[in-house]
């Protein structure tokens, strides 16, 4: 028990750390090269997206859950999936090389055509990165993986702006090519550490093995997890301009719309959101093991772990959300003027921070179609509630179709989790963790502060961990069958 909470200790250090240094490098990013330098990365980003969702097929995930559920020889799963990648990085790389015609008709910006370009190996590297990283997440080994990814990030934060310094004199668009390059030779950072980790413990000889169709098999689990990633990016590139043409029927000019989008969309999503990744680390952590124990007494305690943990991280955003939003932005972009979005919206968002968790059931027990209905009846309501809600009420009318939208993707995902796991909370844990939490809130409600933040933050905390410890310690005297008999 022990050496699984310092896997998960680990996990969440190293998932901070490459946090923070993303958060720095895009404070610095911003301010070298300005708004519009920015807004031509952002033409790139959707598109390389994209290509990265098509040609990656989501193997990482289905890896994952065939060597965790022990569905076919490890080496099998491993040789059928490179075949399936390779194979669709190279079609998507193709289409690439192509491409340039259709940027100076979309975006009137044939540059975009060149930064992509300097990312077709990073198509196959990241892609290949994913079948390790599944391989070893499925046998228990986190720590390879996180560390990649740590390396991966203070690389593109060493290469981009040594590059930015070295071509500080040259034009705006030489300097965005370079942070391109850069975030490609980092991905060969994180590839190389991962392939000879991977050699040194693991000899495959790629040639002797017969995967015998396996790839069918895989194809029929990576279609709907692709889909339900392909749903995602497609919403991403609907919402702003029904919101920009819904805003324009409710009165607003174009500037004043796409400036409240991108308060929204840039400055207080990611600051609800920030500590998800700590909740992804758990979700990855937790995947193979939900995988391995279906139908097992052990899923239980698991999944209340699981989720004990991830109230706790979900409180302590919750908290900076609420009464910390206008300082927090104010140091992290210099502008404080979603402030007031990011209060509005903050209670709701709590319910988001569990759905990596809820994925992980139904990706687990091989239910891709239903995770893949629950996006896309989600946002298929948003995206309709967007453009009526805002047509109706303006600005308000657009954060009520979003807080609405979470409202339902959490709820559908809960409902066809629970069909599964059918996991019943301890209402005395749970009333315990609640009180934590309540006084967190109370604390920082009447006395805000950075002094006070960092004391409860730290008080709490403890208290939390000491109660997660005290209840976990032994799973013969704690555990939750035993209780629930």
């Amino acid at each position: 028990m022990k050496k699984k909470l310092t896997n998960i200790e680990v996990i969440l250090i190293v998932g901070t750390t490459i946090k923070v240094l993303g958060l720095i490098y895009k404070i610095l990013l911003t301010r070298i090269l300005t708004i519009e330098g920015m807004r031509i990365m952002s033409f790139v980003f959707p598109t390389l997206s994209l290509v990265l969702c098509l040609s990656s097929l989501s193997i990482s995930t289905v890896v994952n859950q065939n060597i965790a559920a022990k569905l076919n020889n490890s080496k099998t799963i491993l040789k059928s999936a490179f075949r399936i990648t390779f194979i669709s990085s190279s079609i998507i790389s193709i289409f690439l090389l192509f491409s340039f015609p259709l940027y100076k008709v979309i975006y009137q910006n044939s540059f975009i055509y060149y930064p992509l370009l300097i990312c077709i190996p990073l198509i196959y590297l990241s892609n290949t990165s994913g079948l390790f990283k599944g391989y070893l997440e499925a046998n228990n080994n986190f720590k390879i993986p996180y560390f990649s990814n740590l390396y991966e990030q203070i690389a593109k934060f060493s290469l981009t702006f040594s590059m930015l310094f070295i071509f500080a004199k040259y034009s705006l668009e030489v300097k965005i090519f370079m942070c391109f390059f850069a975030l490609m030779l980092s991905e060969v950072v994180s590839f190389t550490y991962l392939f000879f980790k991977v050699k040194k413990k693991h000899r495959f000889s790629y040639r002797a093995i017969d995967t015998k169709g396996y790839e069918k098999n895989i194809l029929k689990q990576a279609f709907p997890l692709t889909l339900d990633q392909l749903a995602v990016t497609i919403t991403g590139y609907l919402e702003p301009l029904i919101f920009y043409y819904a805003m324009g029927l409710h009165g607003y000019s174009i500037y004043e719309a796409t400036l409240y989008y991108t308060k929204v969309s840039s400055y207080a999503v990611p600051l609800l959101l920030f500590a998800q990744f700590g909740i992804l680390s758990i979700a990855k952590y937790t995947f193979p093991k939900i995988t391995k124990n279906q139908g097992k007494k052990e899923l239980q305690s698991i999944l209340s772990k699981a989720f004990f943990l991830a109230a706790i991280i979900a409180a302590s955003n919750m908290v900076i959300s609420l009464f910390y939003a206008k300082e927090t932005l104010q140091f992290m972009y210099n502008d404080a003027s979603a402030a007031a979005i990011v209060e509005k919206m903050a209670i709701f968002y709590v319910l988001s921070y569990f759905n990596p968790l809820l994925i992980s059931i139904l990706q687990s027990y091989k239910q891709e179609k239903k995770l893949l209905f629950c996006s896309v009846a989600s946002y298929t309501i948003t995206l309709f509630l967007v453009f009526f809600l805002t047509y109706i009420y303006g600005k308000t009318g657009f954060l009520t179709s979003i807080i609405i939208g979470n409202i339902l993707k959490f709820s559908l995902l809960l409902f066809f989790a629970n069909q599964y796991v059918h996991f019943k909370p301890n209402f005395v844990r749970m009333f315990l963790l609640l009180g934590i939490i309540l006084i967190y809130l109370c604390f920082n409600y009447f006395y805000t502060g950075w002094l006070t933040l960092f004391i409860s933050t730290l008080v709490c905390a403890l208290l939390a961990l000491g109660l997660f410890y005290f209840l976990y310690r032994n799973n013969k005297t704690y555990s939750y069958i035993k209780m629930h008999k």
